[in-house]
C-alpha cells in the first residue's frame, strides 16, 4: 500500500470508532436538466418502482457507476468485460448505440460508435437518473431506438450544502484495493447559485473467486491488468432572475485510465490481447436557459460541446512493455461535437399542452495508428418533433408525438493498404418517428399506462466505415434501424403497505444491423473471418416486467423486480447476445434503530449468449449466475455517516460477458462527513 492510501485508511477507522446517529438527505435534482413527458401521472417515492434512480438509491446500493446502478432496474441487463473491458448495458435488448446516453439532456455518447463506457461515469454528482424504454419523449432527439437515459446533475437549496465521502476496498483477505473519494458543495442565494462536485475512483488490483479454474492465460489469484483510474469535476452556474426563468453554465472534465483483463473462458483458440488505455478523457461545456412568456409559454434552449480522446495501446505479450510486433500499435481517437436544440410549450387550451422542438448536432471524429495518417468523419445530424398532451379529465391524458430526423455524412475517409487517404462515398439517411401513450391514473397512488411507439436509430461512422482490422468490408449505404414498441403497464398499492407494479411489451424490431459472412478474399486482411454489416435484421421480443415494494413494519423494507424477455431472431440462425432471459433483483432494509441500517441485496439471472468460439462451430455463453451482497449503515451524529459491506458475499465466480469474469468476495467502508 502507498503512503497515500494509509492515511486514508486510518482517517476512515478514525471516524468509524464516532457514535451517533444520521442519515442521507434527499439531493435536489436540476430540473432544467429533466426531459418529462407531461401526463397526470405524479412521481412516486416508493424505490425502484418506476424508470427513476434517485441519489438516495445510489448510495444505498452502493452504486460507483452508472452501468450498476441501471442494472437495479427491471428490463436493464448490464454487461461488464469483454475485449474492451467496458461497462455497458441492454434495455429490452437493445444497446448503447440505440439508447442514447445524456447529462442533463445534452448528448454524451462517443461519436464513432455510439457506445459509453458506463463504468468511466460515476454517479457521486448525479441527483438521479432517468429511464426511458421504448416510449421516450420526442425531446430528446434522433436515435432513441430502445430508448433513453438520462443523468441528471444536482442543485443546491441552501445557502452552503455539501458533503465529503471517503472509502476504501479490499479482497477477501483484506488486501487492498483501492479507494473512492468524493467532494459536493453548493449554494444558492436570492437570483444565483452554484455547485461543485469533484470525485476520484482508484481501482487498483481486484481478486477472482476461489472458485475460478486456471487456465493458460489467467491462473486465479489478483486480476492481471484489473485496474482503472477515473477523476472528474462537474461545475455549474446559474441565476434565476424571476420565477419560472433560468439560466445555467456547466462545465465537466472527466479523465480516465483502465486495464483489460485477458480472456479467461474456456475456447482454447482464442487469442489473448493485451491492451491498455491510458487515455478515456472526456470535457464538456453546455448552456441551458428557461424563459418563461406569461404563465402558458416557455422556451428552453440548450448548447453544448464536447470533446473525447482516447487512447488504446495493443502490447506484444503479458509483459506490457514492447510492441514490435506486427499485431500491436497505438491507436488514438480525436472527437468533438457541437450542437444546439430548442423547447418551445405552451398551453393552447386549458387541458392542452403542446411543445415543440428542434435539435442540430454535428460530430467529427479523427482516428489514426501511431505513425499513420489521421482518417477523420464528419456527421451531421437534425431534428424537428412535436408532442401534444391532452387531458381529458383530471385523471385520464393522451400524449401523443412524431418527430423527423435526418443525418448527413460530410466526410468519411478510409485507408488503404498503402497507407493512402481515401474518400467513401457520401450519404444520407432519414426517419419518421410517431407514437401515442394513453395515462390513466384512478386512484392517487395507482396508474395505468398504455403506448406505441415507433423508433429509429442511424447506423454510427463505425457501422458505416469501419474495416475492423481488415476482417470487415465497409458499407457507407447502410439505412436506419426501425423498433416499434407496444406496451401495457400497471402499478398500484394493492394495500396500503404493498406496492405492484408491471409491464408487458411486444417489440418488433426491422432493419436491424447485422453481420453478413463474405469471401474471405473481399477482406484485407486476407484469411479468417471477413463479413459486412447489412441491414438485414428482423427480430421480434416479447416480455413482462414485475416489482414490488412492501413496508412489512415501520423498520422493514422489502423490494425486488423481476424480467423476462424472449427475443426471436427471424432473419437468420445468429444468436442475439448478451441479455439474459430471466434476471432478478431484490433487496431487504432493515432499520434496527434510530442509529444503524442493515441491508441485504441479491442479483440473479439466466444464461445469455456471448459469441462464438473461435472455429466459429458454436455459440459460446456466459452462465446463469446468484450473487449477494450485505451491509451496515451507522448514524454516528447529525453530521458523520459510516458504512461498511460486503460484494459477491459467498465468493461467486460469475460473469456476464463468457470469459471475463467478475471480482470474488470483496469489501468496503465509507466515511460521508455532511455540511
Amino acid at each position: 500500500m502507498s503512503n497515500y492510501h494509509k492515511p486514508l485508511r486510518l482517517a476512515v477507522i478514525a471516524a468509524l470508532a464516532v457514535n451517533a446517529q444520521a442519515s442521507w438527505a434527499e439531493v435536489a435534482p436540476f430540473t432544467l436538466g429533466e426531459i418529462n413527458v407531461t401526463t397526470t401521472q405524479q412521481e412516486e417515492s416508493t424505490r425502484l418502482s418506476d424508470g427513476t434512480i434517485t441519489q438516495e438509491d445510489l448510495r444505498l446500493f452502493n452504486r460507483e457507476t452508472v452501468g450498476t446502478a441501471l442494472n437495479t432496474l427491471p428490463g436493464v441487463s448490464m454487461t461488464q468485460g469483454g475485449q474492451r473491458n467496458e461497462q455497458l448495458v441492454q434495455l429490452r435488448g437493445f444497446d448503447l448505440r440505440q439508447v442514447p446516453v445524456f447529462v442533463d439532456g445534452v448528448p454524451v455518447y462517443v461519436t464513432y460508435d455510439g457506445y459509453v463506457d458506463l463504468g468511466r461515469f460515476n454517479t457521486f454528482d448525479l441527483s438521479k437518473i432517468q429511464i426511458s424504454k421504448g416510449f421516450s419523449s420526442v425531446l430528446y432527439g434522433p436515435n432513441t431506438l430502445g430508448g433513453a437515459i438520462n443523468l441528471v446533475s444536482r442543485k443546491p437549496t441552501k445557502e452552503f450544502e455539501g458533503s465529503i465521502t471517503a472509502g476504501i476496498k479490499t479482497d477477501r483477505n483484506l488486501k487492498f484495493n483501492g479507494y473512492a473519494t468524493d467532494i459536493n458543495m453548493g449554494g444558492k442565494y436570492d437570483m444565483w447559485y452554484w455547485q461543485a462536485n469533484t470525485s476520484y475512483i482508484d481501482n487498483d488490483r481486484s481478486r477472482m473467486s476461489s472458485d475460478y479454474k486456471p487456465n493458460a492465460y489467467e491462473n486465479g489469484g489478483d486480476r492481471e491488468r484489473a485496474y482503472n483510474r477515473d477523476g472528474k469535476i462537474n461545475l455549474k452556474i446559474g441565476i434565476t432572475p424571476s420565477e419560472g426563468n433560468e439560466y445555467s453554465l456547466n462545465y465537466i472534465n472527466q479523465q480516465g485510465a483502465k486495464g483489460s483483463p485477458v480472456y479467461a473462458g474456456s475456447d482454447s483458440g482464442r487469442n489473448a490481447n493485451y491492451w491498455d488505455w491510458p487515455k478515456w478523457d472526456k470535457e464538456s461545456l453546455y448552456f441551458i436557459s428557461r424563459t418563461t412568456f406569461g404563465d402558458t409559454a416557455y422556451l428552453k434552449v440548450r448548447a453544448f460541446y464536447d470533446k473525447f480522446k482516447n487512447v488504446l495501446e495493443s502490447y506484444d505479450d503479458a509483459r506490457y512493455a514492447t510492441m514490435a510486433k506486427g499485431s500491436s500499435f497505438t491507436s488514438i481517437y480525436n472527437d468533438n461535437t457541437y450542437g444546439v436544440s430548442a423547447e418551445l410549450g405552451f398551453d393552447i387550451a386549458q387541458h392542452n399542452t403542446l411543445k415543440f422542438a428542434a435539435h442540430y448536432k454535428h460530430d467529427k471524429h479523427e482516428e489514426h495508428n501511431q505513425g499513420d495518417p489521421v482518417q477523420t468523419f464528419e456527421d451531421r445530424t437534425v431534428s424537428f418533433g412535436i408532442e401534444d398532451t391532452h387531458h381529458f379529465t383530471d385523471k385520464l391524458s393522451l400524449v401523443t408525438g412524431v418527430s423527423y430526423d435526418v443525418r448527413d455524412t460530410l466526410k468519411a475517409e478510409g485507408l488503404n493498404n498503402l497507407g493512402q487517404i481515401y474518400d467513401f462515398p457520401k450519404g444520407s439517411a432519414h426517419a419518421l418517428n410517431p407514437q401515442a401513450g394513453l395515462f390513466y391514473k384512478p386512484t392517487e397512488d395507482s396508474d395505468i399506462h398504455f403506448t406505441v411507439a415507433r423508433k429509429s436509430r442511424f447506423a454510427t461512422m463505425k457501422d458505416r466505415f469501419s474495416g475492423r482490422f481488415g476482417r470487415a468490408v465497409a458499407n457507407p449505404d447502410l439505412d436506419t434501424e426501425i423498433a416499434t414498441h407496444y406496451e401495457l403497464g400497471a402499478s398500484a398499492f394493492v394495500m396500503p403497505e404493498l406496492k405492484l407494479q408491471g409491464s408487458v411489451f411486444f417489440i418488433d424490431t426491422r432493419d436491424m444491423i447485422q453481420s453478413v459472412s463474405l469471401p474471405n478474399s473481399a477482406c484485407s486482411a486476407g484469411g479468417g473471418q471477413c463479413f459486412q454489416f447489412r441491414n438485414i435484421g428482423k427480430v421480434q421480443s416479447q416480455g413482462i416486467e414485475l416489482g414490488t415494494t412492501w413496508f412489512a413494519g415501520d423498520n422493514l423494507e422489502i423490494g425486488a423486480n423481476y424480467t423476462f424477455i424472449n427475443r426471436d431472431n427471424l432473419s437468420n440462425d445468429q444468436r442475439l447476445t448478451d441479455v439474459p432471459r430471466q434476471k432478478l433483483f431484490a433487496y431487504s432494509k432493515w432499520q434496527v434503530n434510530s442509529a444503524l441500517q442493515v441491508l441485504a441485496s441479491v442479483e440473479a439471472a439466466s444464461s445469455r449468449y456471448s459469441r462464438q468460439d473461435s472455429t466459429v462451430s458454436y455459440w459460446l455463453s456466459a452462465k446463469g449466475y446468484a450473487t449477494g451482497n450485505i451491509k451496515a449503515m451507522y448514524a454516528v451524529n447529525e453530521d458523520w455517516f459510516a458504512e461498511a459491506g460486503i460484494n459477491n458475499i459467498l465468493d461467486k465466480n460469475y460473469a456476464y460477458t463468457e470469459g471475463f469474469y467478475m471480482e470474488g468476495r470483496n469489501m468496503f467502508v465509507n466515511v460521508t462527513r455532511k455540511f
